[in-house]
């Protein structure tokens, strides 16, 4: 007796695939977005010694400094973390208390909250200290400035 042969046929759906590549795509595109979302459009200051952020710390929070001119003569300075306004010092120290205690403390008691500071630098002086003093009154004290690096 003779062996049938069959004829066998592979056939594989694309479709699932296809899927799960534009789910990534869109994944990866909302997560970048919202990456930038932490950053004010500024113009920072220059600086000799500036480095770029090599490896960003798991706990920490960017506090911009913007500047702005209104009705061609008045110049305003707000202070923004992520999209909201802390002109108030009170509301600010009470939202930075609460990341600090998220963030917990190191071995030595200390905040393992760190904050950077990015800083318009045509903003005045007293801005970034009110920033600081902020940080000092949540008992933060890892505190970085955001500068670019200055050429020449």
């Amino acid at each position: 007796m003779a062996k049938k042969k069959y004829d066998v046929t592979c056939v594989s759906d694309l479709t699932p695939m296809i899927d799960c590549t534009f789910l990534l795509l869109i994944f990866f595109m909302c997560v970048t977005e919202m990456a930038k979302v932490e950053f004010e459009q500024l113009t920072l200051p220059k600086a000799l010694k500036a480095i770029e952020d090599k490896e960003v710390p798991k706990d920490r929070q960017v506090i911009n400094v913007t500047y702005s001119i209104v009705n061609n003569s008045e110049v305003v300075s707000n202070i923004i973390v992520r999209k909201v306004t802390y002109n108030e010092p009170d509301k600010l120290v009470a939202f930075l208390k609460t990341r600090a205690e998220k963030a917990g403390r190191d071995e030595k008691g200390v905040s393992r909250l760190s904050v950077k500071i990015r800083a318009d630098g045509r903003v005045a002086y007293q801005q970034v200290q009110r920033v600081m003093v902020a940080c000092m009154k949540a008992g933060i004290s890892r505190i970085s400035f955001g500068a670019e690096p200055k050429k020449g």
